[in-house]
């Protein structure tokens, strides 16, 4: 029992000693702590920080890259409008046509067979219009003939009134010669009857004037009559050549054109298929025509620098499978709004898909052509440059607000292989309207807590502020100051900004600045 005493005694001890070292171990830690703590709050060992100021310099320019895609500048799927057998497809995958050349062609005899019956109606119409027209030459000389009628029948008229006058007066002597006993009474008794014959002379004479007047009227009617049937048989030609041109055009359905010069990039006919009008069923393209002397390269900008895009703005394109390949011009045209689905701006760029010594060839013809009218001497010259100039111009433009195509600079001084549509692109847009703008170092914004934050000093103190970011490329950006619920302040340049190490400093605490140089 004193042996085990010992051993218990010695281990009781140890334990102590131990617990008297942690202790006292402790005690020193919490003291070093306390002052370092309180040499850390001293004047003299405030942490060193470098600051930098807001700029607004010319020379900076925030650019914003986004991954983009090479479309064809012209992409159009043909579908059939018309049902039939496929008669003949005359080009395949790969092969250049022009715009108007027959891509497929439809048997469809029911519609070229509507056409020829259109066309007879024509024909009948016409026919009776001849006809009508030749009533109305006719109806015209009937009237001529009442005219002279009419003419003639007052011609009568005057002849039987002297007549009448001069009946009567021979009556008058008559009687007179028989009061003196001259003549005896069965001379004056076929006097009077002469006379009254010619008074009934006259009065007929007057009822024919009537009567050719009446015809007349009736020959100045169907006169009008005689026109206004030419004009309904006109009318009747009008709407059977309507009639027709819509047949024709339903025919022209069985022949599918190229509306613009491209290649054949799909084809998903032969001959001898038989396919359904596309405007009464759900059909496939039967050949698909691409535009790849331009294409158009792509992007989605996304809202915050879509108020800095304008068609002066700088681009560069750099195409993944053609490193050798580079393109710098300005934007051709961008979207006006922001999409609501992705909160992006489309935005593209016309890239010519051709050697530069082609490219610079048509740009000086389209300014050749554009110069052209200035100096003509004369408006139908002038007209026809103007309209020549017109038609260059749509062969590189797709609208009239927008920027010019731009050619691509190859490395290696040739261009080998051409840009091939669905080719991945980076597209970095310089933001320049951002240069009237006070700017930071991208490095001085820092995220905590779901949040962005740049830490200001002031009066030797942090301060940490949320911000709102506009715009920032990696290197330079724009933010605005939130200073308050619903409340946003640009930078003016006095603020003084904490560079980096935001988050190991911390707000609030006392530091000493150190001017950044950026």
């Amino acid at each position: 029992m004193t042996r085990r005493r010992k051993v218990l005694f010695t281990l009781l001890g140890v334990g102590l000693v131990i617990v008297i070292g942690l202790v006292a171990y402790r005690g020193m830690t919490r003291h070093a702590g306390a002052a370092d703590k309180s040499s850390a709050n001293g004047e003299g060992a405030r942490a060193a920080v470098r600051t930098v100021h807001p700029k607004k310099d010319p020379n900076f320019r925030i650019a914003n890259e986004q991954v983009a895609w090479v479309e064809p500048f012209y992409q159009a799927g043909l579908r059939a409008r018309a049902s039939g057998v496929i008669r003949a497809v005359p080009k395949e995958i790969g092969e250049s046509v022009s715009a108007g050349e027959l891509l497929v062609e439809i048997d469809s005899p029911d519609l070229f067979a509507d056409v020829e019956q259109k066309e007879a109606v024509i024909r009948q119409r016409q026919q009776e219009l001849r006809l009508s027209r030749a009533l109305v030459r006719l109806s015209a000389a009937a009237v001529e003939a009442a005219k002279a009628a009419v003419a003639q029948k007052v011609a009568e008229a005057k002849q039987a009134a002297a007549t009448r006058d001069f009946k009567l007066g021979y009556l008058d002597r008559v009687k007179a010669m028989k009061a003196d006993r001259t003549i005896t009474a069965e001379v004056v008794y076929e006097s009077d009857r002469d006379y009254l014959a010619a008074e009934a002379a006259y009065e007929a004479a007057q009822v024919a004037i009537q009567k050719a007047k009446a015809d007349q009227l009736e020959k100045e009617a169907s006169q009008e009559a005689a026109r206004t049937d030419t004009d309904l048989k006109a009318a009747l030609v009008a709407v059977a050549e309507k009639d027709r041109d819509r047949s024709a055009a339903a025919a022209d359905f069985a022949r599918l054109t190229a509306p613009f010069d491209g290649v054949i990039v799909k084809r998903a006919v032969d001959p001898g298929m038989f396919v359904q009008n596309a405007t009464t069923s759900a059909t496939e393209p039967l050949v698909t025509l691409a535009r790849i002397d331009l294409v158009t390269v792509i992007m989605k900008l996304p809202d915050v620098a879509a108020p800095y895009i304008s068609l002066d703005t700088d681009v560069e394109v750099t195409f993944l499978d053609r490193p050798d390949l580079k393109v710098q011009g300005k934007v051709t045209r961008y979207s006006p709004v922001i999409d609501g689905l992705d909160k992006t701006m489309r935005v593209e760029v016309d890239v010519f898909n051709g050697p530069r010594a082609e490219f610079d060839r048509c740009l000086a013809e389209t300014y050749a052509e554009a110069m052209a009218p200035i100096g003509q001497g004369n408006g139908l010259g002038a007209a026809a440059a103007v309209l020549a100039a017109e038609r260059h111009r749509r062969l590189f433009h797709k609208g009239v607000s927008e920027g010019t195509a731009v050619c691509p600079d190859a490395a290696t001084g040739g261009r080998s292989r051409p840009i091939v549509p669905g080719m991945t692109a980076t597209m970095k847009v310089y933001l320049d309207r951002v240069a009237d703008a006070h700017l930071l170092p991208a490095s001085a914004i820092y995220g905590s807590g779901g949040k962005t934050y740049v830490m200001l000093v002031e009066n030797g103190t942090t301060k940490q502020v949320p911000v709102r970011v506009q715009v920032n490329d990696g290197r330079l950006a724009k933010v605005a100051l939130l200073t308050g619920p619903g409340t946003v302040r640009e930078l003016t340049g006095a603020e003084e900004v904490v560079l980096t190490r935001q988050l190991e400093i911390g707000d609030g605490v006392k530091v000493k600045t150190v001017p950044g140089d950026w």
